[in-house]
């Protein structure tokens, strides 16, 4: 009886390890039969204030999914729109909110907060300024320093380009419609803006509060230093929107993306130099 039962164990333990063989052979036969997803590529342009944060939002997200392939062009807010409307890109980066004639056809979504920062040279004896002093020295009404608390010294206006989304923000709260002083110089971007800054001691100009070069700072404007805590609790003058603009009823791999930017691990990016959407 002992040999009969040592045999049956046998043959079973057999079975259990062709069962097993054949479904490892089942399993890798299915998974080398699923077909690759197909390749995605979406194109995105507009604001420069937004270009570094939505690179590092397209690398995490091409990251997590790598049949995805994005390129971002900084072109400025008003052309990524144009481009978009083109049929040029599948998103456009808008560093302002949307007039009411922009809005046809769209789905403008925000994602981010931001300061616009008011920069000088760290060499600038100027401390701090009002919304109303910074109203008059991009109007031209005030042109010393001297007026404001530094030296006797003409003031150096910069200011962005049109069709610039942080100039237009800039525009809208501070000068009060009224056109920027014709001293000013016109920069290209908010890069070019710190550089300038921080290589011209009587310089002044403004763009995003992520992005102070070394050798510029950013002054406090009515007592609020722009910073992520003064963003969160609405207290600094010059906050503005990041908004992810789309066609309406977008293609589902750009709906995709924008729920990535909205999600936790998109948020989490975001709020890591910005005020969270979320």
């Amino acid at each position: 009886m002992s040999v009969l039962v040592l045999v049956a164990c046998r043959v079973w333990q057999n079975v259990q390890w062709g069962l097993l063989i054949l479904a490892i052979c089942l399993l890798v036969g299915c998974t080398a039969a699923a077909e690759p997803h197909p390749s995605v590529h979406l194109e995105m342009a507009g604001s420069t204030s937004m270009e570094s944060l939505l690179e590092e939002l397209a690398g995490a997200y091409t990251h997590r999914y790598d049949y995805v392939s994005i390129d971002i062009q900084a072109r400025g807010t008003r052309l990524g729109l144009d481009a978009l409307r083109d049929g040029e890109v599948d998103i456009a980066l808008v560093s302002r909110d949307l007039a009411p004639d922009e809005q046809e056809g769209l789905e403008a979504v925000v994602i981010a907060y931001d300061a616009i920062a008011i920069l000088v040279s760290d060499q600038n004896l100027v401390d701090s300024l009002t919304s109303d002093q910074l109203r008059d020295i991009f109007n031209g009404r005030i042109l010393l320093w001297s007026e404001v608390g530094g030296e006797e010294a003409d003031i150096q206006v910069l200011s962005r380009e049109d069709g610039s989304g942080t100039r237009d923000a800039f525009e809208a709260a501070i000068t009060g419609g009224d056109l920027v002083t014709s001293m000013a110089i016109v920069v290209p971007g908010s890069g070019a803006v710190g550089k300038l800054v921080a290589e011209n001691p009587l310089a002044i100009g403004y763009s995003s509060s992520s992005g102070v070069p070394l050798g510029a700072r950013a002054l406090p404007l009515d007592g609020v230093a722009p910073g992520l805590e003064a963003v969160a609790q609405d207290r600094y003058p010059l906050i503005r929107r990041f908004i992810l603009a789309t066609q309406k009823n977008a293609d589902e791999e750009v709906e995709a993306f924008v729920d990535f930017v909205l999600g936790p691990a998109g948020q989490v990016i975001v709020g890591k130099r910005f005020g969270r959407a979320r």
